[in-house]
């Protein structure tokens, strides 16, 4: 099976897979409309991205030379130029291409950042189910892909609450990892692994992992500063742990000149921790700085971070600095379906419901029971 164009490639992926549009759009990474769009010819992405766009499902564009010499414009390329061809990957399974799987991984942190983690576990989880033979494969390359997409589902697993699931899911990626003999790869499923069994409220086992990812040698400094946020936060959980706690903290600000989401992740734990603490000052500083980082590029960070500063400045005494961050989250947690979010919307109720008389946290109390889901 080949096709001629870009509209009658996806219509034959469609029938052969038995995917609806939607269901396409999920495997590309772009929306419906765009598939729709593709499909009627109406749109014309160029020939590197529909090469691009189609790989993830194991197609390939194939350039022929043609009888007649003559330019091809970009318009009729994708619409009718008889020298292309779109056909499947002579590949056969694109899962043992390391570059198709962390692509794979590479879409699910996009989306989880931009719509939550919920819209993709479904994709995930079948993806998961692929690349796990690479256990027992001899392909490094291959187990190291593998651990990060099982990583990345973990964690969409872990924003739908669904943490049973996420600690299987996490549990592999650290096996491909191990197999791997990535040590980075390592330190990043120790350092999901702690963030799951934190939500189950294991602190002593989320620190332990923490500490575990610590010990995996010749991890970069970004890992090891990661790590080191998480292993503060969770000790200071846990009673006679404080001292540790900030000496922790210290090690995690010490990595700087990262990428912004990989800044709001430290100050955000930093900050957390720091609360924790008691420290709500400091603490605000640094999950005012971590919001700061997030929210050009992930809504889901951005929400969890403003939703730790209501925590913080209940927790202070200063409700109309809560109501205040109270009704920038309401703006911000529409964008992504996240039980996390909700989660964290239904704890925010609960601590401020000893202030729920005071008319600013009144009103913006109603503003977030309105975006709860309804029981």
């Amino acid at each position: 099976m080949d096709a001629r164009n870009l509209p009658d490639a996806l219509k034959a992926i469609m029938d052969k897979q038995g995917w609806t549009q939607s269901d396409l759009a999920r495997e590309l990474g772009v929306s419906q409309t765009w598939v729709s769009q593709a499909s009627r010819g109406d749109r014309d992405p160029g020939i590197a991205r529909t090469a691009d766009y189609l790989g993830r499902i194991g197609w390939e564009v194939r350039i022929t030379p043609k009888a007649e010499r003559g330019p091809v414009n970009r318009r009729s390329f994708m619409t009718a130029a008889a020298s292309v061809v779109i056909v499947p990957s002579v590949k056969g399974n694109p899962f043992q291409d390391p570059k198709y799987v962390r692509a794979l991984a590479d879409r699910s942190v996009r989306i989880r950042d931009e719509l939550g983690g919920v819209p993709v576990i479904s994709t995930g989880l079948r993806d998961v189910r692929r690349v796990e033979p690479a256990v027992n494969s001899h392909d490094r390359e291959l187990q190291e892909a593998s651990s990060e997409l099982a990583g990345q589902t973990a964690l969409n697993l872990y924003d739908a609450r669904r943490l049973e699931a996420a600690e299987k899911t996490a549990g592999l990626a650290l096996a491909l990892a191990s197999r791997s003999g990535s040590h980075d790869a390592q330190a990043r499923s120790f350092k999901v692994l702690s963030l799951i069994s934190a939500a189950q409220g294991h602190r002593e086992r989320a620190a332990m992992y923490a500490h575990r990812g610590l010990t995996v040698p010749d991890i970069c400094d970004m890992e090891r500063a990661l790590l080191s946020a998480r292993l503060g936060r969770y000790l200071a959980l846990i009673p006679g742990q404080e001292r540790k706690a900030r000496v922790a903290l210290e090690h995690a600000g010490g990595v700087t000149n990262l990428p912004p989401l990989y800044e709001a992740e430290i100050a955000g734990n930093v900050g957390i921790a720091l609360d924790n603490l008691r420290a709500h000052d400091q603490a605000d500083a640094f999950l005012l700085r971590a919001a700061r980082f997030c929210a050009p590029s992930s809504p889901l960070c951005h929400a969890l971070y403003l939703g730790h500063q209501v925590h913080s400045a209940l927790h202070a005494g200063e409700p109309e600095v809560a109501a205040d961050r109270m009704h920038a989250l309401a703006r911000v947690a529409p964008l992504v379906t996240s039980s996390q979010v909700n989660e964290q919307m239904s704890g925010i109720l609960t601590a401020s419901e000893r202030w729920a008389t005071v008319p600013v946290i009144r009103d913006a109390r109603d503003q977030l029971r309105g975006l709860l889901p309804k029981v």
